[in-house]
C-alpha cells in the first residue's frame, strides 16, 4: 500500500512540474495567446539567421513595447457616453363618482354656496329637479318608465373621468449643462368632453345636430370646444454645474419640505404645481447646500396685454411699469440627502438626519383695484393704479429623520408682514397685518418584515375672525369685517393631500383647522396592498365655519392599490365616506355682526354624510 502511495505522488509530482514548465516551453515555440482586440499570436519561428538592423534596433530598446502604438480617442468619443436626451413622466386615467358632496346643502341666494357643486338639473333655474319629474311621463314613455322615487330626490350625485400625459424631458447639453422642462398633453382632459358637433358658443353642426349621435372626439381647440389648451408647457429651465456650484435659471418647480408652503404637484394625484421664474445659486459646503434666488412673481402689464398702439406679439415683451412688479427674495440652507443615498443609509441601520431653512421676503409697491392685464388702454390702468405697500416675511422649518423602521418629518411655516393698503380708494388707509402659521408633523413604523406600517400624522393651519357662511376656499374672496384689521387664516398649497373629501374637495385644502390622521397600511404581496386613513377635524376659529362649533367631522379613507415598479404600472381603487359634524351643520338662527340672524333661511338644516369612489390607471416612464 505504501509502495502505491508513493508511486501516486512520483506520477502527481511529474505532472505539476510538466504543468508548471508548460508556459515557458510554449514561450519558447511561439504559442503566446493573441493579443487584445483579436490580433493574432506569434507565429512559430524561423530558422535562426544573421541580426538584421531591424532586430538590433528592437534588442536595444530595453523592455518589451507594443507592435502598434495606442489610436488617439476620436473628437466624439466622449460625447458618445453622455446621453442627449432623457424622457421620463406618466400617464394616468382617474374615475370618480362623489355621492352627496354639496352635504345635502344649496346654493340660498347669490351670497351663499354650496359646499361643492350640485347637478345642473338641481340648479333653481331647472324645470327638470328630481322632484319634478316623479311620477310624469318621459318624453315617447309612460310614468311607469320612470326608475325614480321621490325619497331618491334630489339628484347629489356626480361622476366623470379624465387622463393626462405628463412628458418630463431632460436636454443634456453637455456633462455640465442640462435643460429640462414639464409638459402636460390633456392636462385633466375630461374624458366625452369634446365629441363632434359641440362647440362652446352653443353652435351646432349640420353632420351631427344632436350630441346623442357623435360618433366621435374632436381634438381640443381653444375657443371652439375647449378653455384648455390640449398642450402646456409648464416648465423650463437651465442647470449649469460650475466649481462653485450649481446655477440654475428659468421657470422651475418650487418644492421645500413636505410641500405645505411650496410644492412641485409631482404626486400621482397632484392636480397643480407651484412654478417660478427664477434664478437660483446652489452650492455646497461642509455636508450642507447654500442657495440663493431672485424670483420674478409678478411683473404687471406690459405691452402685450394692454390695447394701446401695434401689438408686436413675435417682438420682445416690454413691461410697462416697475413700480407694480412683485419681487421675491429665498435663501435655502440646510442637509438634504439625495433619495438613494437615504435609501441606501436606512437598509444598513444607519442614522438619517436632514434639515434645512426656507426663507422667503416678498414686497410690493403699487397694484391694481380691478386687476392688470385685461386687455384695457393705459389709461384705464393709470387709473387703477393704487399705492399697496404690501410685505411678507415667511420662515420655513423642514426636519427629517429616520432609523432602521422609524420615521418622523416635522415642517413648520410662519407668515409675517403688512399690506399698508388693502382698499381699492387711493385716500383710504385700510391697513392689515399678517400673522399665519401652519405646521405638519408626519412618523410612522414598519413591522412585520416591513409589511405593516402604521402612522401618525397631525396638522394645523391658523384660522381668521372672518365670519363666513361658505367655506370652500375657492368658492370665493374673503370679505374682512370693518373691525377686523389682521389676515390669519394660512392655507395648505392645494398639493398637500390630506384626505379625500373634506380638505381636498369642500375646503379646498387644509385652512383655519386642525387634523388628527392615524393610519395603518399592510401589504399582502410585494405588489399588493391596502392602506386605511382616519381624519379626525376640528376648526381652529369656529366662527368662521358656518356651524360656529370647532368640531368639523370624521373621514374614513380606503384604499387598495396594486405596483408593479418594475414595469411601471399602478392601479388603485379608493373610497372615504365623510361624517359632518356640527361645524358643518347650517343653523337655523345664529349670530351674525353681535346679531341674532336667520340667516340661511329655508337653506337652514344638518350636513348630512359624504361619499366618494375613486379609481385609477398610471403607467410610469
Amino acid at each position: 500500500m505504501e509502495l502505491l502511495l508513493l508511486s501516486h505522488l512520483r506520477i502527481l509530482s511529474v505532472v505539476v512540474a510538466g504543468a508548471l514548465a508548460l508556459p515557458a516551453v510554449a514561450a519558447a515555440q511561439g504559442l503566446t495567446p493573441g493579443r487584445p482586440g483579436g490580433m493574432p499570436g506569434q507565429q512559430p519561428k524561423a530558422p535562426d539567421k544573421p541580426a538584421g538592423p531591424a532586430e538590433a534596433a528592437k534588442k536595444s530598446g530595453g523592455g518589451d513595447e507594443p507592435d502598434l502604438p495606442p489610436l488617439p480617442k476620436w473628437p466624439g468619443q466622449e460625447h458618445k457616453k453622455l446621453q442627449f436626451f432623457q424622457l421620463k413622466g406618466y400617464f394616468r386615467l382617474r374615475g370618480d363618482l362623489m355621492h352627496n358632496l354639496n352635504l345635502g346643502q344649496a346654493d340660498y341666494g347669490s351670497a351663499i354656496r354650496a359646499p361643492y357643486f350640485t347637478p345642473i338639473v338641481e340648479n333653481d333655474a331647472s324645470t327638470q329637479k328630481c322632484v319634478n319629474r316623479v311620477g310624469t311621463a318621459p318624453p315617447g314613455g309612460t310614468a311607469a318608465d320612470r326608475d325614480i322615487q321621490t325619497d331618491d330626490c334630489p339628484d347629489n350625485t356626480l361622476a366623470g373621468a379624465n387622463i393626462r400625459l405628463r412628458l418630463e424631458p431632460t436636454i443634456n447639453v453637455a456633462e455640465k449643462v442640462r435643460v429640462k422642462m414639464q409638459v402636460d398633453v390633456f392636462d385633466n382632459l375630461s374624458m366625452g368632453s369634446t365629441p363632434d358637433g359641440q362647440y362652446l358658443d352653443g353652435g351646432r353642426s349640420p353632420y351631427v345636430p344632436l350630441t346623442a349621435f357623435a360618433q366621435t372626439q374632436a381634438p381640443p381647440i381653444v375657443g371652439r370646444n375647449t378653455r384648455t389648451p390640449a398642450l402646456l408647457v409648464k416648465r423650463v429651465w437651465a442647470e449649469i454645474d460650475t466649481p462653485l456650484g450649481q446655477l440654475r435659471f428659468g421657470r422651475m418647480p418650487s418644492h421645500w419640505g413636505l410641500g405645505l408652503l411650496a410644492n412641485n404637484g409631482s404626486c400621482w394625484d397632484c392636480n397643480y404645481g407651484d412654478n417660478a421664474d427664477r434664478i437660483m445659486f446652489v452650492t455646497k459646503l461642509f455636508g450642507h447646500i447654500f442657495g440663493m434666488a431672485y424670483d420674478f412673481a409678478a411683473s404687471g402689464p406690459s405691452n402685450l396685454t394692454v390695447s394701446d398702439g401695434r401689438v408686436y406679439f413675435d417682438g420682445p415683451v416690454i413691461d410697462l411699469e416697475q413700480l407694480d412688479d412683485v419681487d421675491q427674495l429665498v435663501w435655502v440652507a440646510g442637509k438634504i440627502d439625495k433619495p438613494e443615498v437615504i435609501k441606501d443609509k436606512v437598509e444598513q441601520g444607519q442614522l438619517v438626519l436632514n434639515y434645512g431653512a426656507y426663507l422667503v421676503y416678498r414686497k410690493q409697491d403699487f397694484g391694481y383695484f380691478g386687476g392688470a392685464g385685461s386687455g384695457d388702454p393705459i389709461a384705464t390702468q393709470a387709473a387703477n393704479l393704487i399705492e399697496r405697500k404690501a410685505w411678507a416675511l415667511i420662515p420655513d422649518l423642514w426636519f427629517k429623520l429616520m432609523y432602521k423602521k422609524f420615521y418622523f418629518e416635522f415642517e413648520g411655516v410662519l407668515i409675517g408682514g403688512k399690506i399698508g393698503n388693502a382698499s381699492d380708494s387711493p385716500n383710504a388707509n385700510e391697513s392689515l397685518d399678517i400673522l399665519q402659521f401652519g405646521f405638519v408633523m408626519k412618523s410612522s413604523y414598519k413591522l412585520l418584515r416591513d409589511q405593516l406600517k402604521i402612522g401618525l400624522e397631525i396638522g394645523m393651519a391658523s384660522g381668521d375672525q372672518a365670519e363666513g357662511a361658505s367655506y370652500n376656499r375657492r368658492n370665493f374672496l374673503v370679505l374682512q369685517d370693518n373691525k377686523d384689521t389682521a389676515l390669519n387664516q394660512f392655507n395648505f398649497d392645494f398639493d398637500y393631500l390630506v384626505d379625500l373629501i373634506l380638505f381636498r374637495e369642500l375646503i379646498g385644502t387644509v385652512s383655519n383647522a386642525i387634523y388628527f390622521k392615524p393610519s395603518v397600511q399592510y401589504d399582502l404581496l410585494e405588489s399588493l396592498g391596502a392602506k386605511l386613513d382616519i381624519i379626525y377635524s376640528l376648526a381652529h376659529k369656529p366662527v368662521a365655519f358656518p356651524g360656529n362649533s370647532p368640531h368639523l367631522g370624521l373621514e374614513f379613507d380606503l384604499d387598495v392599490y396594486y405596483r408593479n415598479v418594475q414595469e411601471g404600472f399602478y392601479a388603485g381603487l379608493q373610497y372615504g365616506i365623510l361624517i359632518p359634524f356640527a361645524g358643518l351643520d347650517r343653523p337655523a338662527t345664529g349670530i351674525v355682526n353681535g346679531a341674532q340672524t336667520s340667516f340661511f333661511g329655508s337653506r337652514a338644516g344638518n350636513a348630512s354624510v359624504a361619499q366618494t369612489l375613486q379609481a385609477r390607471l398610471i403607467v410610469k416612464f
